[in-house]
């Protein structure tokens, strides 16, 4: 095919002149064919053929068709390849975005991720001991604030997910009555100086344990009270759950009512439109991405629900999130858990001071990471378990030691962005040293990089286990009963 960007076309004139070319060279054909006797006696010379061509007028208007044609068929077919070269660049930029867009957020995650491991790993260690009332009260809003924090970023992160469809639920087994704890510890720090009351009611028939995305569920519930507390100045908000029974399933309906501002009837199908924010003008000094409500309801779809709101313009808004679940347990919260929770009593099972930790005095464990305070944050919720645990600060610091031999560790847990040689590196140069214990020696990836897809890369690395920080000591177990204790 002839390439139309050689010839640089100019103009209409450019096109016309090109395709009087092709137009002779179609009329040469068509004569050819359709008066092969003329062609036979005239062909030769050219020139000739063309002035008999030329003087019929019915043979004119043909060729001015053709020359017509052929203008119409060159702009088009010059026009598509201009096209099609600009798609191939968006789409070129667009993967370059995209890929910026990733570097950033993985840069992101690790940098605020590696203080909150600080906030959140010590407050945890704290509350393992014992504490006075007032003292552990704090500590759990200390840790309650990180974990919001954390539940921030990961909503960043999470939108990254959702553009790129690598979004996914992680089904577990959960107590309802901790979740609502923590959904409530985690929100009632918004009410600040504000004179609002935080009214908790849970049906004590909800079933005690079911199966679904607890973390999900936190997110959503967080950005329901968010809102609440943010556009209430006085009066109250309230978060009440009940459930219905569905073929052996829970659909769990959650509502958050406030007193707040309230929403003009107009506004109600704007909510939940991503960057949207109505009213602007009597919110101009509530701060907000708009995203939120967006996020609420692709959530609630995502585990097979939906989400809807009633308002009254002046005098507050009820927003009704509805989900379903796995029954895991049947034996219903209790008057008892339901009471704790209204009253704000209610102690989580994984806050007890008396937690129960498998010791491993046989374990020996070795933590590389370049930054101060995860060495210290992980060496303190190993404590319990009454291991050997050695801290490096550097990744050439781990193949010497794994090189030298005198110590035989279970596991290694190394950190991933380390300066000079990162996680990977040294394990490949822990694996390169070659004797049975450095090429079987199981590592798992410590890292604050917990962009999706990142633990399917690690596994591929060569790592035996991941585990994200903030360090979540229930996986912190997990990976220690599987790799440390003896059977």
């Amino acid at each position: 095919m002839i390439s139309l960007a050689y010839l640089k076309p100019k103009g209409l004139f450019a096109y016309v002149g090109f395709s009087g070319a092709v137009g002779v060279i179609i009329m040469i054909l068509l004569f050819t064919t359709a008066k092969p006797d003329l062609a036979e006696t005239e062909i030769k010379p050219l020139f000739n053929l063309l002035g008999k061509a030329y003087s019929s007028t019915h043979n004119l208007i043909f060729f001015i068709a053709a020359v017509a044609l052929c203008t119409i068929l060159c702009w088009f077919c010059n026009s598509y390849a201009k096209m099609l070269k600009s798609l191939v660049e968006a789409e070129h930029k667009a993967a370059l975005a995209a890929k910026a867009k990733g570097n950033f957020l993985a840069k992101m995650s690790h940098e605020i991720r590696t203080p909150l491991n600080a906030v959140i790993g010590l407050t945890e260690t704290r509350l393992r001991k014992e504490l006075s009332p007032d003292d552990r009260e704090t500590m759990g809003k200390i840790q309650s604030s990180g974990n919001l924090l954390l539940g921030i970023i990961n909503d960043i992160l999470d939108l990254s997910k959702i553009e790129s469809g690598k979004f996914d639920l992680i089904q577990e087994e959960y107590a309802v009555a901790d979740i609502m704890n923590d959904i409530v510890n985690m929100n009632a720090v918004r009410i600040g100086v504000k004179p609002i009351r935080f009214l908790v009611e849970i049906d004590e028939s909800v079933p005690a344990r079911l199966t679904g995305d607890s973390l999900r569920i936190k997110q959503l519930l967080s950005n329901l009270l968010s809102n609440a507390f943010k556009y209430t100045e006085a009066g109250t908000v309230a978060l009440s759950l009940t459930w219905l029974s569905e073929s052996g399933r829970a659909r769990l309906i959650f509502k958050v009512s406030d007193t707040g501002a309230g929403l003009r009837p107009e506004d109600l199908d704007k909510l939940f439109a991503e960057y949207s924010q109505v009213d602007r003008q009597a919110n101009k000094d509530k701060e907000g991405t708009g995203l939120g409500l967006s996020i609420c309801k692709w959530l609630t779809e995502l585990m097979g629900g939906r989400i809807y709101a009633s308002s009254e313009y002046g005098k507050g808004s009820v927003f009704t999130a509805e989900i379903i679940q796995d029954v895991f347990d049947l034996t219903p919260l209790g008057a008892k858990n339901a009471a704790a929770l209204k009253d704000f009593t209610y102690i989580p099972e994984n806050r007890a001071a008396t937690a129960e930790y498998t010791p491993m005095p046989y374990g020996k464990v070795l933590i590389v990471d370049d930054v101060e305070i995860n060495l210290i944050v992980a060496a303190a919720l190993m404590e319990p378990y009454e291991m050997q645990v050695d801290c490096l600060d550097n990744g050439a610091g781990a193949v010497e030691r794994i090189k030298n031999g005198e110590i035989k560790y279970d596991v290694i847990f190394m950190d991933h962005m380390m300066p000079d040689m990162d996680g990977i590196e040294t394990l490949n140069s822990i694996r390169a040293l070659g004797t049975d214990y450095a090429k079987s020696v199981p590592v798992v990836a410590l890292t604050a990089n917990a962009i999706a897809g990142n633990e399917k890369m690690f596994v591929e690395s060569g790592f035996q286990d991941f585990l994200s920080k903030p360090i979540e000591p229930p996986k912190l177990d997990d990976v220690l009963r599987k790799w440390v204790m003896k059977s």
